[in-house]
């Protein structure tokens, strides 16, 4: 029995020994895990929402700027040196990567030895505000290894290394938060564009809201300007943005060229502002890159050439390229006249008939039909050569003419007359110049309107 009594005592010792080192080892670890969690707690500067931000001051080596979030965007609201367009990729990536901030690890509190050991006598500072408190955040030179960089906040008195990967989209000098892209304008706030070569205007372009379409200048009135070739010159300059940006220099003018530009291009908006832009082929790579100067920005950009083609265009590149004289389907009669034809048909294309002569022509035999179209849209399509709204051409003599009579009874006639240069023709229609050229090929050879004409027949089994 005594025994069994000793056993017993033992057992519960046993027990009570090994319930001690438990809660012991569970103490410990519950006190390991809340360290680590106030560690982690310690590492973490920042812990906001990015939208309460409104309000962005920064101060680095090359000034002090503000910015305030207004109508959904950043706007420069106090600054060194001249006034710029935001970058506005940049300024909201500032707020982005420190609303959530985290630090790897801590180098002590924040006092002056520690401050001169991790470039912190003048740092780098940033201050977010809003609906709530401030949120600063000083930073100081970059780790031996390029991993960290040293910085501390208003909120916590240590200084910590802070991911160099994160800290390189909050860190920005002047030029970072300058807008980059070649126009500061969406597509549907451009109002006006204009290209000056050689102290010439080439060509303006103007948005007329009413009728929802581009315009050249008076002087173009009989020519249409092609709408997808201004929107695509539209989706161009929207979307360009700098190669690289040059620190400011007020001998920027003459440096680099701009003093001579090879052109200027002015940019309209319907706020009332604009951009003029001067363009400059600069240094040995002048093949490759284009020097630009943002007048009223004062700063000197570069792009690829081959981005910037539309400096070398003029109105001809605007207009549609050929002249509609008559739709086949509203036409009722039309007659052409040259050197060597005489053609004078009558026609319902919807009901399949046409008239030439004595002959009547089926237009529903699809061969046939297909000969017709062709013969009729080689003088009713013409395409344009040259652009010459200058000229002042008399009509006289013209080397072909074409009348047309629509189904509205609505007349048109087209009259091509000779120009100087032999290959070309002048354009009148109604008796008035359209500012104009086509080719005389069109007129005679293997693909005119003579060579159209004879495989018409031929097919329709007419005499010519």
């Amino acid at each position: 029995m005594k025994k069994a009594i000793i056993a017993i005592v033992a057992l519960l010792a046993a027990a009570g020994i090994s319930i001690g080192a438990f809660v012991a080892v569970k103490s410990k670890s519950e006190k390991e895990t809340k360290q680590e969690e106030t560690a982690l707690a310690d590492k973490i500067l920042f812990d906001f929402d990015a939208n309460v931000i409104t309000n962005i001051d920064i101060s680095c080596t090359d000034g002090d700027y503000s910015f305030e979030y207004s109508n959904n965007e950043w706007v420069l609201t106090e600054h060194s040196g001249t006034a710029f367009d935001t970058n506005q990729t940049v300024v909201q990536g500032i707020v982005s990567f420190m609303a959530g901030l985290q630090a790897v690890e801590s180098y002590g509190e924040v006092n002056d030895e520690n401050k001169v050991t991790y470039g912190l006598e003048n740092p780098y500072v940033v201050t977010l505000s809003g609906d709530t408190e401030p949120y600063t955040l000083y930073l100081g030179n970059e780790s031996p290894t390029g991993d960290y960089y040293y910085g501390y906040t208003n909120t916590k008195n240590t200084i910590y290394a802070i991911p160099s990967s994160i800290i390189s989209n909050i860190l920005a000098t002047r030029l970072d938060l300058k807008n980059s892209d070649f126009i500061p304008y969406a597509t549907e706030e451009i109002i006006g564009l204009e290209l000056v070569r050689d102290g010439e205007t080439i060509y303006t372009l103007d948005y007329n809201a009413d009728e929802n379409s581009w315009k050249l200048p008076d002087k173009y009135d009989m020519l249409s300007v092609d709408q997808t070739k201004v929107s695509s010159l539209l989706a161009v300059i929207t979307r360009l943005t700098a190669e690289t940006m040059l620190p400011e220099d007020e001998n920027d003018i003459t440096t680099y060229g701009f003093d001579k530009p090879i052109a200027e291009f002015i940019v309209k908006a319907n706020d009332g502002t604009e951009k003029t832009l001067l363009f400059s082929k600069y240094g040995q790579q002048a093949d490759i890159y284009t020097y630009v100067y943002n007048q009223e920005a004062k700063q000197v950009e570069t792009f690829y050439a081959g981005d910037l083609d539309f400096i070398e265009k003029s109105p001809v590149d605007f207009i549609m390229k050929k002249i509609e004289c008559a739709n086949l389907h509203a036409t009722s009669e039309f007659e052409i006249i040259s050197d060597d034809l005489n053609v004078e048909i009558s026609l319902n294309a919807n009901e399949d008939w046409a008239k030439y002569k004595d002959n009547d022509i089926d237009l529903s035999n699809a061969n046939i039909l297909s000969y017709f179209e062709n013969f009729f849209n080689s003088f009713a399509y013409i395409a344009l050569e040259e652009i010459d709204v200058d000229a002042s051409p008399e009509l006289e003599n013209p080397i072909f003419t074409s009348k047309f009579t629509d189904v509205n009874e609505k007349f048109t006639q087209v009259d091509f007359v000779k120009s100087d240069n032999e290959e070309f023709c002048y354009i009148f229609v109604n008796e008035e110049y359209t500012g104009t050229l086509a080719s005389t090929e069109f007129i005679n050879g293997d693909d005119s309107v003579s060579a159209a004409f004879e495989l018409f027949c031929k097919q329709a089994g007419i005499e010519k």
